[in-house]
């Protein structure tokens, strides 16, 4: 017996919004929400983007494992995997490498049509591979898992809000309304630094699996979202109540939703993009912006030319004192014509310098500053804008040579979000060097009669297989109740995060 999927998919531009920057695809292997952003800056068309990406390895899946697996199994630095371990590692690697490319569309697109700038998508969803689901996430599109019962969100938003929830500091309650709660903090948007989080999840026949955007979870908290999505009606119905449940919160979001049902060799359900996915096209050639320099009209030129044949020789070689006035202001305007045009010049690149931001050291600690980080004749072009109480030191050594090189930014909200960021790795970076220090400092245990040092409690017992090198550790179990999850925000069990990136260990 193999477990499949049953599902259904729904997309609408909502109550406010005038068109849907949403987007979504589903195929008996791959449920997927991408959530576009970028108002005027083509959200739609950067979700669209995410999409076709999902779209085109959903149809070429088996292909791309195998040239996953070979280059695994090629590396210097491969690590010996059980066949089952090595597969799922290269599912992942796979759809790590579709959002990337993805991403690289993106700077394509804005590189092409400069107008395009700002624009970005979540992506968010599961991929079905041996029984099992790979989940994607990046943005503040959520996934979740119904089972016995019970609601579990299974991913974790990259939002400002979400911050302030895991601190204590606001309830998820109060984050629906927080000012600040569409600051996304990682999202496809051409940036080399935004990477999704990676995982697995346990599955089992009779769970229920949610992925949606933000204008239904955005608007509507996770206990509404139980009392709908735990009681075990139709799947059309249950999507048409929780579409009621945004509609009832304002609509005021494009409100995109999967639902699906995890079953026993289920027939194939259709594959199918929808929303901006299925509408907008990719910008032709003449579409996109070109600029092109002034040329000097032929007729002008040749006007001057004919002026020029005109004077008579008189004229050309007349004593300087004829014409010495008009001379000198010649001379003059030759002398403050391109001063005045540098000063302007330089006035104009110094404004220019004051409208970027960067993210750079204040002594030990993490600051924002306006303008670039250079001098002109021992003059600095920036100047401080606040300092965070984040510690350089703490950082992971990667973020703290990349502050100490100043990260630029585009505005002061990228760059506050920026610090947001940094603070999250300076305390997840603190936290493990807590525990090395507290587990160094735990005694040694004593030898036995024959001298041997008794044995960890925490060790594999002898003929049980060993942990596989790199690999990553499970999640926490879920909260026993649903309003439990909503506050706490755990994980669901089953779930294994990626290691964390090269060069950004503590």
């Amino acid at each position: 017996m193999s477990l499949s999927l049953a599902y259904d998919a729904h997309t609408e531009i909502g109550l406010v919004r005038t068109n849907n920057q949403d987007s979504a695809f589903v195929s008996p292997r791959m449920l997927m929400v991408a959530d576009g952003m970028g108002g005027a800056a083509a959200g739609d068309l950067a979700s669209a983007v995410a999409t076709w990406e999902l779209e085109k390895t959903d149809a070429d899946l088996a292909a791309r494992l195998e040239a996953a697996r070979a280059e695994r199994e090629a590396s210097p630095d491969a690590v010996a995997h059980d066949e089952d371990a090595g597969s799922l590692t290269d599912v992942l690697t796979v759809m790590a490498s579709t959002l990337a490319h993805a991403n690289e569309k993106i700077v394509e697109l804005v590189e092409d049509d400069p107008s395009l700038a700002g624009m970005g998508t979540t992506v968010c969803g599961f991929v079905l591979h041996d029984d099992r689901l790979a989940v994607v996430n990046i943005g503040d599109s959520r996934a979740y898992l119904v089972r016995d019962g019970q609601l579990h969100r299974v991913t974790r938003d990259h939002s400002w809000v979400q911050t302030l929830v895991d601190e204590g500091r606001i309830t998820e309650a109060e984050a629906l309304d927080h000012p600040h709660r569409h600051l996304v903090l990682r999202v496809l948007n051409g940036s080399s630094q935004h990477e999704p989080d990676l995982g697995w999840l346990d599955i089992a026949e009779g769970d229920r699996l949610l992925v949606c955007s933000d204008g239904l979870c955005g608007l509507v908290t996770d206990a509404a979202i139980a009392e709908v999505a735990t009681t075990g009606a139709p799947r059309p119905e249950v999507i048409e109540q929780l579409v009621a449940l945004a509609h009832a919160a304002g609509g005021y979001d494009n409100i995109t939703m999967v639902l699906a049902d995890v079953v026993a060799d289920a027939p194939s359900g259709v594959t199918e993009a929808i929303g901006a996915a299925a509408i907008v096209t990719l910008p032709s050639e003449a579409e996109r912006t070109i600029t092109q320099l002034p040329v000097v009209a032929p007729d002008a030129a040749a006007d001057a030319a004919a002026d020029d044949r005109a004077m008579t020789e008189e004229e050309r070689y007349a004593l300087q004192g004829r014409r010495g006035m008009a001379t000198r202001v010649k001379v003059l305007l030759l002398f403050l014509v391109p001063l005045l045009a540098l000063v302007a010049g330089g006035g104009a690149w110094y404004g220019y310098t004051q409208t970027q931001f960067f993210v750079g050291p204040n002594h030990a600690n993490v600051a924002v500053y306006r303008g670039v980080p250079d001098q002109v004749l021992g003059l600095p072009l920036s100047t401080l804008v606040e300092t965070d109480e984040t510690l350089i030191e703490n950082l992971p050594p990667y973020y703290a040579e990349r502050v100490r090189g100043n990260i630029r930014v585009e505005s002061l909200q990228s760059a506050r979000t920026t610090v947001v960021e940094l603070r999250q790795k300076a305390a997840e970076c603190v936290a493990q060097r807590e525990a090395r220090a507290r587990a160094s400092a735990s005694p040694t245990p004593a030898p036995d009669a024959t001298g041997s040092p008794s044995p960890d409690p925490g060790a594999p017992s002898p003929g049980a297989s060993a942990p596989t090198p790199g690999a990553t550790p499970t999640w926490p179990s879920p909260a026993p109740s649903a309003m439990e999850t909503d506050t706490s925000l755990s994980p669901t069990p089953g779930v294994t995060p990626t290691s964390p990136p090269v060069g950004q260990e503590c």
